[in-house]
C-alpha cells in the first residue's frame, strides 16, 4: 500500500482537485492496511479510477482510494476476470480479439472495469449487467471480502448496489459465452448503417465495435482533448401523466413508453428546447455536437459545474415538470 499526500486527483472535467491523503492499493494484502487506516484517520473515503465519472471539489478532505489491479484472464468455465483498474475499452477490445461477443457496443467509454459496474454503464442497446456474472468487493467499513453474484448487485438503469455504499470492487468476473448475437436495434445505429450504406450481414465484432466508435466520436467529446464526464444527466423516468405539454407539446419530445404509467424521456432533446434559456457561464457550458454533455475549461471548479446543471434542472422542470438526475459522482466533502 502507497500513501500519499495532498495528491492532485486527475478528473476528466479538469477541476483542479487535491485530496489529503491518495491511497494506491496493489494487491489483496494491502486491503488489511487500508481498513487500520481508514479506521485510524476517520475521513470520508472516495474510491477513485480514471476519474472519468466525478464531479470533485477543489480540496477533498479525505481519503482517495485507487486500487490498482491490472490482469485479464480468460477463463475454463466460460467466464472473463478482469482487474478493476483495466481501461475499459482496452477490455472490449480483449474480447474482440478473442471473438467474445456482447461488448462491442460497449466501445469506447472512458472509464475502468471496476468503475463501470457502479453506475451499470450502458451504451447503444447494452447494459454491463447483461455481461457480469459475479464481483468481488472488499468492504472497508467491516475488513470483509464479498463476492457478489449479478442477482445480488441490485442492477437499474445507471445505478447498483455499489453507488454510494462502503464496497471497493477490486475484480469484474463476466460471462464469455454469450450469445453470438450483433445488436444493430438502437436507432443511432440503424441511421449510421442507412446513412453510410453499409451492409449489416458483412459486419463482424470489430467492425461494429469501428462503428460505435466513429458514432461515439461524431456526437461525444474526447475527454483527454474537451474536458467532460459524459452524459451529465440520465434520461428521465416519469410517471405519464405529469409531464408538462402546454409549452412544447408531447410530440416535440423523445418518449420510449416503459408500461402503462411510465416513460422514459430523452433528456437530451429537453435540455435543446431549452437552452436558449441558459446564461452564459465563462467556464462551463453544453457540448455542441450533444446536449447532455457539459464541457469544461482549465479554470472550471466543482461550482461551476454544478451552479450550470442546476440552472439546467430548474428551467426543464419549469418548462416540463421534468426532474433530472445528475449521472455523475458528486463528491462532497
Amino acid at each position: 500500500m502507497k500513501i500519499y499526500n495532498n495528491q492532485s486527483l486527475e478528473n476528466s472535467l479538469n477541476i483542479k482537485s487535491v485530496s489529503k491523503f491518495f491511497i494506491e492499493i496493489n494487491n489483496q494484502d494491502d486491503f488489511n492496511d487500508l481498513y487500520d487506516f481508514i479506521k485510524k484517520e476517520n475521513l470520508p473515503v472516495l474510491i477513485i479510477g480514471e476519474g472519468t465519472n466525478l464531479v470533485l471539489p477543489d480540496k477533498f478532505n479525505g481519503i482517495a482510494v485507487k486500487p490498482i489491479f491490472n490482469e485479464i484472464s480468460i477463463n475454463k468455465n466460460n467466464t472473463i476476470s478482469a482487474g478493476a483498474s483495466v481501461n475499459w475499452h482496452k477490455l472490449v477490445l480483449n474480447m474482440i480479439d478473442n471473438n467474445i461477443y456482447g461488448f462491442e457496443n460497449l466501445s469506447l467509454i472512458p472509464g475502468s472495469v471496476g468503475a463501470a459496474p457502479i453506475q451499470n454503464i450502458g451504451a447503444y442497446g447494452q447494459e454491463i449487467s447483461n455481461l457480469i456474472k459475479e464481483i468481488h468487493c472488499y468492504d472497508y467499513a467491516s475488513g470483509d471480502f464479498i463476492n457478489y453474484s449479478k442477482n445480488q448487485c441490485k442492477f437499474t438503469y445507471r445505478d447498483s448496489l455499489f453507488k454510494n455504499s462502503n464496497k471497493i470492487i477490486y475484480k469484474v468476473v463476466f460471462n464469455s459465452n454469450n450469445p453470438k448475437l450483433l445488436n444493430f436495434e438502437y436507432e443511432s445505429i440503424k441511421n449510421f448503417i442507412n446513412n453510410n450504406k453499409v451492409n449489416s450481414s458483412e459486419l463482424g465484432l470489430s467492425e461494429v465495435s469501428n462503428l460505435i466508435c466513429n458514432i461515439r466520436n461524431k456526437n461525444l467529446p474526447d475527454p483527454n482533448i474537451i474536458p467532460n464526464a459524459g452524459s451529465f444527466f440520465k434520461n428521465a423516468i416519469v410517471k405519464k401523466d405529469v409531464i408538462r405539454t402546454d409549452i412544447f407539446p408531447l410530440k416535440d419530445l423523445i418518449v420510449w413508453d416503459l408500461d402503462d404509467q411510465y416513460s422514459k424521456i430523452g433528456t437530451a432533446r429537453l435540455i435543446e428546447l431549452i437552452k436558449d434559456k441558459l446564461p452564459y457561464n465563462k467556464n462551463v457550458g453544453l457540448y455542441k455536437n450533444h446536449n447532455l454533455v457539459l464541457v469544461t475549461n482549465s479554470n472550471a471548479s466543482q461550482g461551476d459545474v454544478l451552479n450550470y446543471a442546476y440552472q439546467i434542472k430548474d428551467i426543464v422542470f419549469d418548462t416540463f415538470n421534468i426532474m433530472l438526475e445528475i449521472e455523475p459522482q458528486v463528491v462532497i466533502n
